[in-house]
């Protein structure tokens, strides 16, 4: 991950933060402190209540005993404490990607947050078994414990080699029938941030969760125009922007942290030709994708590869017993989830 982010209050970036972002460490590790009085529709990326359970109660609104009974988990769970979280690595983004350097430094930083934040839980985001075996052996030495927080999806066009679906080669045609203009951003006007922030917040905050992270203007102005992340736009031929997403890139990683486009717009599949785009963004430069969660069926017809992310959680060093008791005893019946439990309920 970029090393350079600008030191800001987080609610500069993220309205609904709920937390405040500091910087330690050698390699200026970001770590996002939770605010125990938690604002309404508080971020999932900085409280692990609205991520585990009132971001799927709003998903299961639809089946009301079920929403019900999630809701009960959460409001136990902040009696146990868990919205005072304190996350180490974690980027006021979906998915933190680290440099070397930083995943050898999350241990020693995690020991040491524990330390001065003794009555708060520590948490690690966006843990991959596959790639992060050697951080899990420390984790697991600290006494974290992996709690399964989302499905993942993955394409590795590291080596050249990929299949091409039948799903993605209808979108690839379809990209191509739309003729539209693609341009790769590391710089954007007022009139373009400005457009980009409201593409975003139909799609992620109207369309989906108020649970989202609710960017602001400045955070897109900062990640692009201080050259953090790229830009993908997809133009009309009088050059309006139809869709964007943001390219983050770490090493031979891509993520897209944030995309928008407007449903009700003219353009034939918004939503597949935007994936066809950063589709070839990332075959042309031979890249990692991660994709991140959602949209799973989506994803899966495209070639993604599905894996089980987790959160790695350690109870506070004050009065813990009971409450590493409850961890372990959650840690312990979550172990026989797997990727395709999710997939099932429709991840």
């Amino acid at each position: 991950m970029i090393s350079a982010w600008p030191s800001v209050e987080v609610n500069n970036w993220v309205s609904n933060a709920s937390a405040t972002l500091i910087w330690r460490g050698e390699t200026q590790l970001p770590i996002s402190i939770a605010s125990p009085l938690r604002q309404k529709n508080a971020s999932y990326i900085n409280s692990p209540r609205s991520a585990w359970f009132d971001y799927l109660a709003h998903e299961c609104r639809h089946m009301p005993l079920s929403a019900l009974s999630i809701s009960f988990l959460g409001r136990l769970s902040y009696f146990l404490g868990i919205d005072k979280t304190v996350f180490i690595g974690n980027y006021p983004i979906s998915t933190s990607i680290w440099s070397t350097e930083q995943e050898k430094e999350i241990p020693n930083i995690a020991s040491k947050m524990m330390n001065t934040y003794p009555t708060y839980f520590a948490g690690i985001r966006n843990i991959l078994p596959h790639r992060h075996k050697t951080l899990i052996e420390h984790l697991d030495t600290l006494g974290f414990k992996g709690i399964p927080s989302r499905v993942i999806y993955e394409f590795d066009f590291r080596n050249g080699k990929i299949s091409t679906p039948s799903h993605l080669k209808r979108d690839l045609g379809l990209l191509k029938k739309s003729a539209v203009q693609i341009d790769i951003c590391t710089e954007l006007d007022i009139e373009s941030l400005t457009k980009i922030h409201h593409l975003y917040k139909k799609i992620y905050l109207e369309k989906h969760s108020l649970l989202n992270p609710q960017y602001t203007i400045n955070f897109f102005d900062d990640v692009i125009n201080q050259k953090l992340m790229s830009c993908l736009l997809i133009k009309d031929a009088q050059g309006q922007i139809l869709s964007f997403g943001l390219l983050c890139r770490s090493g031979e990683t891509l993520t897209v942290p944030a995309l928008g486009y407007d449903p009700d717009n003219s353009i034939e599949g918004s939503y597949r030709v935007l994936f066809a785009s950063i589709y070839n963004y990332a075959k042309h430069n031979q890249v990692l994708l991660n994709y991140s969660s959602g949209a799973g069926d989506f994803k899966r017809k495209r070639g993604g590869i599905p894996h089980l992310e987790y959160t790695y959680l350690k109870s506070p060093q004050t009065k813990s017993i009971f409450r590493q008791g409850i961890l372990d005893l959650v840690a312990n019946q979550l172990k026989k989830i797997n990727a395709q439990t999710l997939i099932n309920l429709g991840a």
